[in-house]
């Protein structure tokens, strides 16, 4: 008997059913164009993949394509072939990023569900208003750029773009590579929070009215800076008639910053655009940006500004990850995330109570925190923060105050870093981001205090690159008198011999 006589009804029923489930599943989600509620399997996203990828003129079988063009899809490399899975063409076409090619149908319609994708995120993360969305294969910085780019048309006047200073200088270069001047508006200080200096802005937009193009604002950055008031900002976009660009970089992880957005536009202020990251917020490889508007003929009008091909891959990894995740595994992502920031506040605050620092009470940043390092000399701080990196430590970042002016593009800064001018006693910020989980966040506070404990342990001995050798003394004296009371007096009698032999 030979073996396709072995096949009964039954297994050719269950060879048909299986057949049918596979298509089912891809057909269902390119007519819902939603990202799925529960997991898709690594099976299953390859098996989209592949299917997405045929679609692509290049990958037929049913002939041998021969391109007749300068470019179609031809790639010298078997390994970077496979490494994109014969999806060569890129997308849009050379006057729309959101433009179908019509010999690149599978990477077409990868794209179009990176989109909707993105939609759909935005709105399972609480942006429930947002009516348009766009991914980039830019990052952040250059996908504000085209931003301003695409406006310059409908204010062929304009000369400026009012910037709410944040120091980090993707959004500072956008508007330079723009073809801009910034006008800079430094934040005001509130308690420990740095705020934005809405009069400031007023003043500059009635000083300069149609010479400014837009004005940006940020939400997420570094503490001491809180989120820019959007909503004060987008009243006066709005009165005046100028556009609002927010540089939501890893916004949408902070309820805060979602809040802030949504706030702007049901109050009846003016938000044009907001971008984000996609590394920061999705955990995908660098290299794009979900750009979000409240108007879906906006979105359509951005995306016809795009020069060029584009290439899928931000939009190829973008899908690949929230199939892999389900909103279901999104929503625990961000949940996750708030959950240990609450527990990296706590701790941090712990640990600057046992070393005589403090943390900045600003309860508006929910990603950044900063404690001040104020037991640590001015100039041995950086060192303190190269010691964490040396450790493995990478983000965290020590921020001294200092006089000195930085150019940044023929732009002068005072203190750089800090977002203001003003003086501080230097401190340290660490963020929790999307994505960290329980283990490092113990380990990472592992790391801290070991790291500041050896800084301390090295100077009693002469070698200290911290800590004043005095000031160590002192406030190990008074904790210690602290935490045993008076009736261990005699150890801090004790402690206090062993200290001065090795200051001697």
């Amino acid at each position: 008997m030979s073996m396709s006589e072995s096949f009964t009804k039954a297994h050719n029923e269950y060879s048909r059913i299986a057949t049918k489930s596979t298509s089912l599943l891809l057909n269902e989600l390119w007519t819902k164009k939603s990202i799925p509620d529960e997991v898709w399997t690594e099976h299953s996203i390859e098996l989209f993949l592949q299917w997405i990828a045929s679609h692509d003129s290049n990958n037929r079988i049913d002939m041998a394509p021969l391109g007749a063009g300068e470019r179609e899809g031809r790639v010298a490399s078997s390994m970077v072939r496979r490494l994109h899975c014969g999806l060569t063409h890129g997308i849009g076409r050379s006057g729309n990023l959101c433009e179908v090619q019509p010999k690149a149908l599978g990477s077409s319609m990868l794209n179009c569900l990176a989109n909707e994708f993105a939609l759909h995120a935005l709105k399972t993360l609480g942006l429930h208003s947002v009516k348009g969305a766009v991914v980039v294969p830019l990052c952040t910085g250059m996908s504000m750029m085209m931003c301003m780019a695409h406006w310059r048309k409908a204010r062929p006047r304009a000369r400026y773009v009012i910037w709410s200073r944040v120091d980090q200088k993707s959004a500072f270069k956008a508007i330079l590579a723009a073809g801009y001047d910034p006008i800079i508006v430094d934040p005001l200080r509130e308690g420990d929070s740095l705020l934005t200096d809405v009069p400031e802005i007023r003043r500059m937009m009635e000083k300069h009215e149609d010479e400014v193009l837009c004005v940006i604002t940020t939400t997420s950055a570094f503490a001491p800076r809180a989120p820019d008031d959007l909503v004060a900002v987008g009243a006066l976009c709005s009165a005046h008639a100028i556009p609002h660009l927010v540089n939501n970089a890893y916004g949408l992880q902070s309820t805060e910053c979602t809040r802030r957005i949504l706030e702007c536009r049901s109050s009846g202020g003016r938000l044009d655009a907001f971008v984000q990251s996609l590394d920061k917020n999705f955990q995908v490889p660098v290299g794009g940006a979900l750009v979000a508007f409240f108007k879906q003929s906006h979105a359509n009008a951005f995306a016809q500004y795009y020069p060029g091909r584009a290439s899928c891959v931000p939009a190829r990894d973008f899908v690949l990850t929230l199939l892999g995740q389900g909103t279901r595994g999104l929503q625990m992502e961000y949940d996750r995330q708030r959950r240990l920031f609450e527990r990296m506040r706590r701790k941090l605050r712990t640990f600057a109570e046992e070393i005589g620092e403090t943390v900045y009470e600003v309860e508006e940043n929910l990603i950044s925190l900063a404690m001040t390092l104020c037991t640590i000399p001015a100039s041995k701080q950086t060192l303190f923060g190269a010691v964490l990196f040396s450790r493995g430590i990478t983000g965290a970042r020590v921020v001294p105050s200092t006089s000195k002016k930085t150019t940044v593009e023929g732009h002068e800064f005072i203190n750089f870093g800090s977002h203001t001018p003003d003086q501080h006693s230097g401190y340290l910020t660490i963020a929790c981001g999307v994505g960290m989980r329980e283990d490092e966040l113990e380990e990472l506070f592992a790391r801290l205090v070991s790291t500041h404990c050896d800084g301390c342990s090295r100077r009693v001995v002469g070698e200290c690159p911290f800590v004043d050798t005095l000031d160590f003394f002192v406030r190990t004296l008074v904790a210690t008198c602290e935490s045993v009371g008076e009736a261990s007096i005699s150890k801090v009698i004790k402690m206090k011999k062993h200290l001065l032999i090795h200051i001697r």
